[in-house]
């Protein structure tokens, strides 16, 4: 919590004492912050609490992970060789011994349904991940896809930046500032789908200056304006790509972008591969047996 991660939580035991009062306690607190997080008091970090991770994992007819994509290893912690040929079972926190077969027949049929189920992961530093996950089962009929998405934190490379140097910079800004930057900031997220107006009708919607605009939602969120507007226009349009079957040219419109080679252009720069190369309908890479093994 620390360092900003609201999302995990201590497993709780069978021992009702101070020391599990504290546990539960603790995390009660991070559901609260999870919620409420604000950097140096006043507004929200340049960490990306909600950045969404999707997870797949796809099992055999004895519930071991045959294969795993990067978006559960990243949540998890593990490597794919720690993860590949182990059962599901050992990274989850729910325990399903105890069920009869007709049991786990009549939740595997209500899963297969489309049932959604709450399933609590054990990460690799012992924190639990609670998520939603869907329960899918490929063509040929022996391999089951578990798949969910959850907040993965991703922090700044700045923010190994000293504390004492924050501390003088913060002196230049007062709590009006940061709730002034805070509501630019809300503000940019809010209209992802219009073009962003200059840093001069910005600072005069928000009655500030050009120079505090700038160098203040840099210090704040670790990052300048139209940067900020540009990666999160282009991580709306990653997902929707993925998730969605909408024509690569309405998706890029509708983030506000004025045709699509800018678009195209611009999410190659940030991503590595254009919008073309993206699967749609998957939930990332996997990793195989076969990658670890390819003899």
């Amino acid at each position: 919590m620390a360092r900003g991660n609201f999302n995990n939580q201590i497993p709780l035991s069978d021992y009702d004492d101070e020391i599990e009062t504290l546990v539960v306690l603790v995390n009660m607190v991070a559901e609260e912050l999870k919620e409420s997080a604000f950097h140096s008091g006043f507004v929200n970090p340049y960490i990306t609490h909600r950045m969404i991770t999707p997870a797949t994992f796809i099992l055999d007819e004895k519930h071991h992970i045959k294969n795993v994509n990067h978006g559960a290893l990243e949540i998890l912690g593990y490597n794919a060789s720690e993860v590949l040929r182990r059962p599901i079972q050992d990274f989850l926190n729910d325990d399903f011994s105890g069920m009869s077969d007709s049991e786990r027949k009549e939740l595997e049929e209500m899963l297969l349904s489309g049932e959604i189920i709450t399933l609590n992961f054990i990460t690799i530093k012992k924190l639990l991940v609670t998520a939603e996950c869907s329960v899918s089962r490929l063509s040929d009929g022996k391999f089951t896809v578990l798949s969910f998405v959850a907040p993965f934190l991703q922090v700044n490379e700045t923010a190994s930046e000293s504390l004492q140097t924050k501390s003088d910079r913060h002196s230049n800004f007062g709590q009006t500032d940061a709730r002034m930057l805070q509501r630019v900031y809300d503000y940019i997220l809010a209209n992802l789908s219009e073009p962003l107006p200059s840093i001069k009708e910005l600072a005069r919607q928000f009655g500030t200056n050009d120079f505090k605009l700038k160098d203040g939602f840099r210090y704040f969120f670790h990052t300048s304006v139209y940067k900020f507007y540009t990666e999160q226009r282009l991580k709306r349009a990653y997902l929707m790509i993925e998730q969605t079957d909408i024509p690569l040219k309405n998706i890029a419109f509708m983030n506000g972008f004025n045709s699509y080679p800018n678009f195209s252009k611009s999410f190659k720069k940030q991503f590595g591969f254009s919008p073309k190369e993206l699967s749609r309908g998957k939930a990332g890479n996997l990793f195989t047996l076969d990658s670890l093994n390819p003899s």
